[in-house]
């Protein structure tokens, strides 16, 4: 089965979000996606080596038609099961601190997750991180959506106190040290950002 994405025009990620989302409806199947960006191009081979998948790229005025190629494999019987993924978000800036560049990664991770499957079981809001669940983040929407899926979202009450942030998250509830060191502990896998 052969199946086609028109993302001339989309900015990233949404060619490699609207691809994956493809890709998990399919057992096995070729996905050709067509962008005319050099970034979704380097994004969507890369995406597509790092799953497994058969990739091949084809390029033509200015186009690039993204052939990649799924079969079955363990990667998708570990992404279609239910796992104990935790995210320990530490910082309200994805990467090194530049002039509003990590600002617009975090969102755009928050926004990835709600369109990632599986979805994180619960995802832990520490030190600066605390302002993603505070009132005028620009993450709030992205939250609730995950919230509304079932993720968990707890921040840290020590963090809460001492920004002096409002007592109450915008989402999601308040956690201590030792349930976040808890919850880490249980996880089948947990990641650090």
């Amino acid at each position: 089965m052969e199946q086609r994405i028109n993302a001339i025009g989309w900015e990233c990620p949404r060619p490699i979000i609207e691809t994956k989302k493809l890709l998990d409806t399919m057992r096995e199947g070729t996905v050709i996606t067509t962008v005319d960006d050099r970034l979704a191009v380097t994004n969507l081979i890369s995406f597509s080596e790092s799953m497994g998948y058969s990739v091949t790229c084809e390029e033509k005025d200015g186009k690039a038609d993204i052939k990649i190629i799924k079969v079955w494999s363990e990667y998708d019987e570990i992404a279609h099961g239910t796992g104990n993924l935790v995210i320990q978000v530490t910082t309200n800036s994805y990467g090194a601190k530049s002039e509003g560049l990590g600002e617009n990664l975090m969102k755009m991770y928050i926004y990835a997750l709600t369109e990632a499957a599986p979805k994180p079981k619960t995802l832990l809001f520490i030190n600066k991180g605390a302002f993603l669940t505070a009132v005028d983040s620009p993450v709030l929407d992205s939250l609730k959506i995950l919230e509304a899926e079932g993720v968990e979202i707890l921040t840290c009450g020590a963090c809460i106190s001492f920004f002096s942030l409002n007592e109450t998250p915008e989402v999601g509830g308040i956690t201590n040290m030792y349930a976040m060191v808890e919850k880490l502990n249980s996880a089948s896998n947990a990641l650090v950002i």
